[in-house]
């Protein structure tokens, strides 16, 4: 429907400007009533999938049109337009701006995480130095909303621990940025909370690993660890900030994540994200804690079965996609981090926007400026932040287009069926193989190429140790 060509005459029409801005602006001002910028047909053309979009995500009609007057949310639609009309409608999508920028702001941390991928904190093998100053982080602040991307996710490190925080933030806000936190939670007091619900972040991933303190508390490296992430949930969870439990899925915990589900309900989180253990930073010295492919699919099972009895999930293991689909309910597959899942007229979505978000509609910015493919790629460099637009690296950089397309892909992953919505995580191919295209060893279609790969590095540390 999008790509006929009265669809591409609405969508350029749409994007000519009027007053100085796009007629779409216009649109979403009035909507649902016609602007006097816009033509008769576009007017109709344009509400018809805003309508169906709405009652996809099954919003009522005034929160929906209130929802269209937020900076982030025109944005987003901007983007999709520009999307559209660069790049037609592609499975998987590569967006014209990143969707989301995933800022890893500090390297500061008051834990010490066997699996951090950001080598942060205490055990951090370098020096916390070359970190941006506020004004280059302002500035920072300034380019993201000038490029089109609506959503900006602070990382780290441990965010809350960087003494610019509150600043950036608040710059980030003003300039209607969708924000979100990632957290260790421990550094969440009732003041921290309320000002996070005053910013109006949209959301913070809190990192709970276990639903009891041993496990947690030896995978995070700081005894007590556990309780206060616990009490840091418990604090925000009572605000309008909508809480989400991250859980890292590894060897030592993936048979806990029924009672990991069990725990948010408990603790009345929103949603659980699972994330993945990619063997990068610190979690290269500590590859034995990752998942055998065989383990990882009973992980995604437990996944599947969580989303299939109406839990909330997300997930960066991108073969949960490919279980949806073998299992027959594509619309229980993620929409990248924070998508609808069970929207069950929205699936079709799923091939559009599903599977590793990396080049498509994602990208990375690390604490001294470096411009990143994925926070799991910490040290791939593709441009720096004080010299370099996002706009133009997005646009330009070959290695972000090659990650896009999933194609060249080797392995299963060249030939698998469910290629659009997941393509393996290149980030774990990466780690493995040193090989951007290289199967995904997570998978269980890919499970010979693990099982080399460990052999290999189990005849690697014997010639080490003979030596």
């Amino acid at each position: 429907m999008l790509e006929n060509p009265i669809s591409k005459s609405v969508i350029n029409e749409l994007l000519e400007t009027s007053d100085g801005v796009f007629k779409v602006q216009h649109l979403l001002d009035c909507y649902p009533q016609k602007p006097a910028a816009l033509s008769w047909i576009s007017f109709q053309a344009a509400c018809r999938v805003l309508d169906a979009l709405r009652e996809g995500l099954g919003i009522q009609p005034e929160r929906f049109k209130e929802a269209l007057r937020h900076t982030d949310i025109r944005r987003t639609i901007t983007n999709v337009l520009l999307t559209i009309r660069d790049y037609g409608v592609q499975t998987p999508q590569r967006f014209y701006a990143p969707l989301m920028v995933v800022w890893n702001l500090t390297w500061r941390c008051n834990l010490r995480c066997r699996h951090c991928y950001q080598d942060a904190g205490p055990l951090r093998s370098g020096q916390h130095l070359g970190e941006l100053t506020l004004e280059q982080k302002l500035e920072v602040v300034e380019q993201i909303a000038n490029s089109m991307v609506p959503t900006l996710s602070f990382s780290g490190g441990e965010p809350l621990m960087d003494p610019h925080f509150w600043k950036v933030a608040e710059a980030a806000r003003s300039r209607g940025i969708y924000l979100s936190l990632n957290t260790n939670g421990t550094l969440i007091t009732d003041e921290v909370a309320a000002r996070l619900a005053d910013l109006e972040f949209a959301y913070a991933g809190i990192s709970l690993d276990a639903p009891t303190s041993e496990i947690h508390d030896e995978f995070r490296g700081v005894s007590g660890s556990w309780q206060r992430t616990v009490e840091g949930i418990k604090r925000l969870s009572s605000t309008s900030v909508s809480t989400v439990l991250s859980f890292t899925v590894t060897r030592q915990n993936y048979q806990l994540l029924p009672q990991v589900f069990a725990l948010a309900s408990e603790l009345g989180v929103d949603k659980v994200m699972v994330y993945n253990f990619i063997p990068t930073g610190r979690g290269h010295r500590n590859i034995a804690l990752d998942l055998t492919p065989e383990q990882r699919e009973e992980a995604l099972q437990m996944m599947y079965d969580y989303a299939a009895s109406g839990g909330s999930l997300c997930s960066t293991a991108p073969q949960l996609g490919r279980m949806c689909c073998e299992q027959g309910h594509p619309e229980y597959m993620p929409l990248a981090h924070t998508g609808p899942g069970r929207a069950q007229h929205l699936s079709v979505l799923a091939e559009i926007i599903g599977g590793c978000g990396v080049g498509r509609a994602y990208l990375a910015l690390q604490p001294d400026g470096r411009i990143t493919p994925c926070v799991y790629m910490p040290d791939v460099n593709i441009g720096h932040i004080t010299r370099d637009s996002i706009a133009d690296v997005w646009k330009q950089n070959e290695l972000l287009k090659s990650l896009a397309d999933h194609k060249g892909l080797k392995g299963h992953c060249g030939i698998c069926e469910y290629s659009a919505v997941c393509g393996g995580c290149r980030a774990r191919a990466y780690a493995y193989f040193g090989d951007f295209t290289a199967p995904d060893p997570g998978c269980i279609k890919n499970r010979e190429y693990y099982w080399a790969a460990i052999k290999e590095s189990e005849l690697e540390s014997s010639a080490q140790v003979s030596r």
